[in-house]
Parts: C-alpha cells; sequence; structure tokens
C-alpha cells in the first residue's frame, strides 16, 4: 500500500477550501498515466490501455477528443459506494458532509492494489451549484438546463478555481467518440469513462437518495492537457441528480503546486501610498478591505492546478496509427486529416 497523508487546506481567513493530499514515491504501477509527445499529442491510459486520445489545435485555441469506446477496463476504477458508507457519513451531520467524502475518497484513491495517484501533492476542492443572487421576481426555474457550479470563494491566491456550465457537460447515456474542446468560447468539459445505462437499477435507488438529500458527491479529475473533468467515480450519481433536477455537488482532484513571485518593489510603494491618501480622505475607511489589500500585497504565494505527463511518445507515430485505425473502426474518417493536421 501507497504511503499518503492528509491536511485540511484553509485560506487566511481560516476557511476550509479542501483536502490537500500527498503521496509519497512508491515502486506501485500506476493506473492513471498522462503520455504526450511531439505534435500537441497527449494519451490518457487506464490500466495500461488509451482511455482518450488527444492532439492540441496548432494555434493553441483548443484541443481534439477522441474518446475510446473500446476501452476494455473502463469501469471499476474505485470500489462503488455502498448505502453503509453514505450512512455512516451522513450520522457525522451535514456540517461534516463534503469534508469526510474527501476523506472517503482519498483512502479509495490510496488503498488499492495499483494507487490511481502518482507520487506527489494533490488537492481535492468542492465545486457546488452558484446561488441566485437576483430578486426573487427575476430568478430562473432551477433546472439541468442552467446549472452553474462553481469553487467556493477564497481569500488566497487560488488557481484551483473550478466552474462547470451546463452545457459543457456530456450527455453520458451516449459519450461522443470526437469531440473539439474550444479553449476561447469552452473549456472545462466534463467526460464520462462509459456509458450509463438508463434501466440500471443502481440508477434508480440514486434517484431515491438525490431526493432524500444524501447524493453523494461526484469526483472528477482535472486534467490541464484535455481541459476537461473526467470522472473518476460518480457516473450514475450524475445521471440521477441530472434526472432529478436536483444539482449534485462535484469534488475535484487536481496536482497542487505553489509558486513563490518576487513582487514589484515599486508597485507596492504606489500602492502602500494610495492607501495612506485614502485613509487621510476618509477617517472611516473600510478597515477590512484595507487590511485585506496590504495582505495581498504582501502574500507572494500562489497555489495552481497542473497536469504532468511522462513524454514518451515521441513523434506520436504509435498515437497516429491507434487513432486512425480506431476512427476507420467506428466509421469517422471524416475527422481524421482535420485532427492529425492539428486544424479545426
Amino acid at each position: 500500500m501507497t504511503d499518503y497523508w492528509w491536511k485540511d487546506l484553509l485560506d487566511r481567513n481560516a476557511q476550509w477550501q479542501g483536502l490537500e493530499l500527498t503521496v509519497r514515491e512508491t515502486d506501485c504501477a500506476q493506473t492513471l498515466q498522462m503520455l504526450s509527445g511531439h505534435h500537441g499529442r497527449m494519451a490518457l491510459k487506464v490500466r495500461g490501455e488509451t482511455l482518450f486520445w488527444a492532439t492540441v489545435l496548432s494555434d493553441h485555441s483548443g484541443v481534439w477528443l477522441v474518446f475510446n469506446a473500446d476501452h476494455p477496463d473502463r469501469q471499476n476504477l474505485l470500489p462503488p459506494v455502498t448505502s453503509q458508507d453514505v450512512e455512516a457519513i451522513a450520522r457525522k451531520g451535514r456540517e461534516a458532509w463534503t469534508g469526510e467524502w474527501c476523506r472517503y475518497f482519498a483512502r479509495q484513491l490510496m488503498t488499492q492494489s495499483s494507487p490511481l495517484l502518482a507520487p506527489r501533492r494533490w488537492l481535492i476542492r468542492p465545486m457546488e451549484q452558484v446561488k441566485d443572487r437576483a430578486p426573487y421576481a427575476l430568478k430562473k426555474l432551477l433546472t439541468p438546463e442552467n446549472w452553474h457550479f462553481q469553487s467556493p470563494a477564497s481569500t488566497d491566491k487560488m488557481g484551483c478555481d473550478w466552474t462547470l456550465y451546463a452545457e459543457d457537460m456530456a450527455d453520458l447515456t451516449q459519450p461522443e467518440k470526437v469531440r473539439l474542446v474550444d479553449w476561447w468560447w469552452g473549456g472545462n468539459l466534463l467526460l464520462g469513462r462509459y456509458p450509463v445505462d438508463t434501466d440500471a437499477g443502481r440508477l434508480k435507488w440514486w434517484r431515491k437518495k438525490s431526493r432524500e438529500g444524501q447524493l453523494p458527491p461526484i469526483l472528477v479529475w482535472y486534467i490541464a492537457g484535455l481541459a476537461s473533468f473526467v470522472i473518476l467515480d460518480g457516473h450514475y450519481r450524475f445521471q440521477a441528480a441530472r434526472e432529478e433536477g436536483i444539482p449534485p455537488e462535484f469534488l475535484v482532484i487536481s496536482e497542487l503546486n505553489e509558486q513563490v513571485f518576487s513582487p514589484d518593489p515599486e508597485q507596492q510603494a504606489r500602492i502602500l501610498r494610495s492607501l495612506e491618501l485614502q485613509q487621510r480622505k476618509k477617517p472611516d475607511f473600510n478597515v477590512d478591505g484595507m487590511n485585506q489589500t496590504l495582505i495581498n500585497l504582501y502574500d507572494n504565494r500562489y497555489l495552481y492546478a497542473s497536469t504532468s505527463s511522462r513524454a514518451i511518445l515521441g513523434k506520436g507515430d504509435g498515437w497516429r496509427r491507434e487513432v486512425s485505425d480506431y476512427l476507420r473502426r467506428h466509421q469517422l474518417e471524416g475527422y481524421l486529416e482535420k485532427i492529425l493536421n492539428r486544424q479545426e
């Protein structure tokens, strides 16, 4: 078993932002691997087989995604969430709900014989439905067509600030085999790993839990190279929430990196002079706002997410053969030239 530990990540106002997970180096083979090579080509491997092929457009305005519907082992990445799991966490109270599910999934990710997460720092952060602040008379009826999810606000300089819109959520009953992700006008797609069976008994059970307000969060992995959230656990829970019209909660896992930058002394001096002038002109100035500005001025840490990959695809000749064979096998040759030439 891989050695790992976690701690709660709090911002400077002691507001909980998520669970930071540190994974120690191990000799175990990884279940999930991101590979990269020349010509912006990438491949997401699950247990040694490619689940997604991708290539960045030549003008860096987006990325082509090809979903491998023939993957032999797309399901059962994690053990299924049981009714006992839901009841045990529900007994701890609503305030502990999100944090306990973060810990639950951290254990599930790391106690497999082949760990899913590579040795580095990770962050599991919630993403919830945005509350409507419009006056009551102007509020829209909340339906899956206007869902909008976002990470909680933070006073820290946080680059792991996730957003997901309804139009970027894939139809999990019929996953698209080929899709262009437009980085200028979209991105951050929600992608499934396998099609959902709408007649499955498990879907009916999750719909019941959704109505009861006890639907566990959907666990997704943010992959920067794909500009997408890939569902690791919760296909049927998401479909249940969509059919019930009740927004679910997401837990986004991403690599966590920290960068320290050197502030500009001249800019700091200008801001200080401006604050002094404001203080003299307005004796009743907002103390909290000024303190926040000063903290931001001297805080030189920045947390951000990235996705590491193994650069072993080389020129990508094998990648090209796999994608070409797959598209021809599924009568999708019309996309091949655009994908290989990295054009829209």
